[in-house]
């Protein structure tokens, strides 16, 4: 979802996209770069999103730098570092792990925050009527949201709320936090302090946000009590927003700064144009560090993105590569290439 929001901001026939789907998981860069060219676009750089279906070969030969999208860096973060170094530039969307990309040896890492498209708010939106007590839109789908289930479902019997059940379209979402006098944000149960897109669409939606105790929103320039609320249990929340909806007056106060705030640094516009500050800073250089591996320390590093992936043709491909590069690397990835038979024959059956 970031990284759509992200591309929509580029000016029309700025980018060309590969839908890793269409194409095998480890097809090389090389090749995309030609088909490219074949469509008339010479392409001043290359990005990939990390947890995409598949990973381009051939990255430490590209001829243009290429730039890692590494948006939930709290998940297998070990790995995506490693996966780091194959790229000139990364950029992750937690700035708490900046300084572990850059320990690790990676020269080129830079904080971009989870933002809202510009085109969709309007600042004097916290003016408007505002039917709804209390908004909510995310996923409850999956094992980390347990908490997330626990604290909103019961909300939903005290206040008046959207239906929190529902999907909505972007357009859709901004319509109701228009319309919403509080929102409340959970994140998610392995990373709490998260400060996700729904934060910043419900600040500049011109609602007032609680959201919970530690935060990031802090490390960005946020403050508690002038831009949002916060909370430190679960057991508070209903009587923060009984509080709020009764004293509308600090309630607006708090909201109007979150969304002028939001509205001048947060957004998706904001991000495209620091992204191409620092691409345009050393333009046509090279910063990988995999660069000047050897190839085997880069194969091994591409079957452990396939493998984590379950991508098994990929995984025996890469693999071939390392045991005809360096038998002792082989070995390194044997046990990487058995999980990911085993997992793939297993779902197979099932």
């Amino acid at each position: 979802m970031t990284e759509k929001y992200l591309s929509d901001t580029l000016a029309p026939g700025s980018a060309i996209h590969f839908d890793l789907d269409l194409f095998r998981p480890n097809i090389s860069v090389l090749r995309l770069l030609e088909i490219a060219r074949s469509h008339d676009q010479v392409p001043d750089a290359f990005a990939h999103v990390v947890h995409t279906p598949g990973l381009p070969s051939d990255l430490t030969l590209a001829p243009v730098p290429t730039v890692s999208l590494d948006i939930d860096s709290f998940g297998w973060t070990a790995s995506r570092i490693r996966w780091s170094m194959l790229f000139d530039y990364v950029f992750v969307w937690h700035k708490s792990f900046v300084p572990l990309y850059q320990a690790a040896g990676h020269p080129k890492v830079f904080a971009l925050p989870h933002a809202v498209d510009l085109n969709l708010f309007t600042r004097g939106d916290s003016k408007t009527a505002r039917p709804l007590d209390l908004g909510w839109i995310g996923e409850f789908g999956y094992g980390h949201y347990a908490r997330r289930r626990r604290i909103i479902e019961p909300l939903a019997t005290r206040f008046k709320m959207n239906d929190f059940r529902k999907r909505y379209t972007k357009e859709q979402l901004a319509e109701v936090y228009r319309q919403c006098k509080i929102v409340v944000n959970v994140s998610r149960d392995d990373f709490p302090s998260e400060a996700n897109m729904r934060c910043y669409e419900g600040m500049a939606g011109g609602a007032l946000l609680i959201t919970g105790i530690p935060t990031e929103l802090t490390e960005w320039g946020f403050c508690e009590g002038t831009h949002f609320v916060g909370w430190r249990n679960e057991e508070e929340i209903p009587d923060l927003v009984d509080y709020y909806l009764r004293h509308e007056k600090e309630a607006s106060e708090i909201s109007r700064a979150g969304q002028e705030l939001t509205l001048s640094n947060f957004t998706f516009q904001c991000c495209s144009d620091k992204m191409t500050s620092v691409l345009e800073e050393n333009p046509r250089q090279f910063f990988s560090p995999a660069r000047s591996w050897p190839a085997a320390d880069v194969y091994l590093t591409y079957l452990e993105y396939y493998y984590r992936y379950q991508l098994l043709d990929a995984t025996l491909e890469e693999f071939t590569k390392l045991r005809n590069a360096s038998p002792r690397a082989y070995y390194r990835g044997l046990p990487m290439v058995l999980k990911t038979i085993r997992h793939v024959l297993g779902r197979g059956l099932f």
